[in-house]
């Protein structure tokens, strides 16, 4: 695996211990080699769940879950806030970086030893005491990821996309291949867990080798340095995302069964893509984009900008999503997924949904400790809502009152972010309003003319895939057609990011 030269990235030659503040260029090509990670190395891992819920059943997909969720908050804990602390901070003492990657390292090596001993009560709690094994196999993830945290920062902190890039997309795509084929040979449970430790043991080896040459070097005889500072606040956001959207399935285990946990996690994870893939590598430019900008001005322009350019991604595959989902999912995964298209078409809406909100988050958290500490205390809020909602939703209504529950607390979250939150940077709600509402009316347009088609057809007689189809594609249409007649500017826009990223490869 390559390392890129410092320069290359746009940040000083050499271990620096600060980061330099970006231009246009630089977050334009940092984000165009983010979308490159999701659409060759996340492409790959997604195709590979499809693939694999052919081969393997429900409940295996359950196992994992459980599995996923511990795993999870373990490296939460053991993450205490590094990351974030490393990548705000403006300048890095080299020994209290060492001092992290020690503490993060040996932290997860004693870890993966508690959830192997643990792993027998775990699997007699949520999965009947089947698949210890499993479990135990599964722990291996964690020192894994715990060893990586601080050269993973130091390289978002540097700009280094290119790097993380090209890992993701070598761990993620040889990861799905062995999975894929150990389920061809009728490894069942064993693929998805194989699938989880090779991606994290090439991400791990990969992302050291890369940072190498960042990591700093104390002088003789320094002194310990102080406490990063915002770890607590980063601890908190991170707590509060593990909390809302990974215990959510110990919720739902714990009241329904594998099999039911297995259609909600896989319908959460596809919902979700658009924030994990998109939103969550876009973020992971603008947080570093936005703590190095020199002033509150530059901030506030690149927040609005990274806002509006979200929504326009993101919310014209919201009506698509709903449209294709009934048809679609019984027809590539088979019946056996019916009962996950209901909790799909909702939790679809929370996922475009958070992946625009998030781009607000990644702002505040990088505006600096005190905006950090407002989204922090916004986000713990909302998380404990969310598992007090689900709670009562799945015992109203199953996984489907769990995705509905999903959805009233992220309509909180939303007005929190944008009516508190914003003021971090400088931001007002009629500020947002007003960058949004031009995306938000084509989609608006975009989905009456989707569900119109969709629903006359199925009246009519036609199937759900011919009728979501052709309501997706009559949807597309009238989409380009208002884009062009009455949000020109935002293609404008967006055609003007594209340009400086293309100018940035050829420099």
């Amino acid at each position: 695996m390559d390392v890129d030269a410092p320069l290359a990235e746009g940040v000083q030659d050499g271990p620096a211990t600060g980061a330099a503040a970006p231009t246009l260029g630089a977050v334009a090509h940092g984000v165009s080699w983010k979308l490159l990670t999701v659409a060759v190395g996340q492409g790959s891992w997604y195709a590979s769940l499809f693939v694999l819920a052919l081969l393997v059943a429900p409940r295996d997909f359950g196992v994992t879950a459980v599995a996923s969720v511990v795993v999870s908050f373990t490296l939460l804990i053991l993450e205490a806030g590094t990351s974030g602390s490393l990548i705000i901070a403006r300048e890095l003492e080299p020994v209290a970086v060492r001092r992290a990657l020690i503490r993060t390292s040996v932290a997860g090596i004693v870890a993966t030893l508690a959830f192997i001993a643990l792993a027998g009560p775990i699997a007699d709690e949520f999965t009947g005491g089947l698949d210890v094994g499993v479990l135990r196999v599964i722990a291996a993830t964690v020192g894994l990821a715990a060893i990586s945290i601080v050269p993973n920062a130091l390289l978002s902190k540097h700009l280094r996309f290119k790097s993380i890039s090209k890992i993701t997309i070598t761990s993620a795509t040889i990861a799905s291949v062995v999975a894929v084929v150990a389920a061809a040979l009728g490894a069942g449970v064993w693929a998805l867990a194989v699938r989880l430790v090779v991606n994290q043991l090439l991400l791990t080896a990969l992302t050291v080798a890369a940072a190498r040459d960042l990591m700093p070097r104390p002088a003789p005889g320094s002194a310990r340095g102080p406490k990063l500072a915002g770890s607590t606040a980063f601890l908190l956001i991170a707590g509060a995302g593990v909390v809302a959207w990974s215990f959510d399935n110990l919720t739902v285990g714990a009241f329904t069964n594998p099999t039911q946990l297995g259609l909600y996690s896989l319908g959460f994870s596809l919902a979700y893509a658009p924030l994990t893939l998109v939103s969550w590598s876009v973020g992971q430019v603008l947080l570093p984009a936005i703590a190095a900008a020199q002033d509150e001005e530059a901030a506030r322009r690149q927040t609005l900008k990274a806002v509006r350019m979200m929504a326009l991604i993101l919310l014209p595959l919201l009506p698509v999503a709903i449209a294709l989902a009934p048809g679609t999912i019984p027809a590539v995964l088979g019946r056996k997924w019916d009962g996950m298209v209901v909790p799909f078409q909702i939790l679809v809406i929370v996922g475009i949904g958070q992946g625009i909100v998030n781009t607000l988050g990644e702002a505040l958290a990088g505006a600096g400790v005190t905006s950090a500490n407002m989204r922090a205390r916004i986000d713990v809020v909302w998380a404990s809502a969310t598992i007090v909602a689900i709670v009562v939703g799945v015992n109203v209504a199953g996984i489907r009152g769990a995705a509905a529950a999903h959805l009233v607390t992220f309509s909180g979250v939303a007005l929190a972010y944008g009516w508190r939150g914003g003021r971090g940077i400088g931001l007002s709600m009629t500020m947002l309003s007003r960058a949004l509402r031009g995306v938000a009316g084509c989609v608006a347009i975009q989905a009456s003319v989707t569900a119109a088609v969709a629903v006359g057809l199925h009246l009519a007689g036609a199937g759900s895939l011919v009728a979501g189809v052709a309501g997706a594609a009559a949807g597309a249409v009238a989409l380009i057609g208002s884009l062009r007649i009455g949000a020109r500017p935002l293609l404008d826009e967006g055609r003007g990011v594209m340009l400086a990223t293309l100018r940035r490869r050829a420099a």
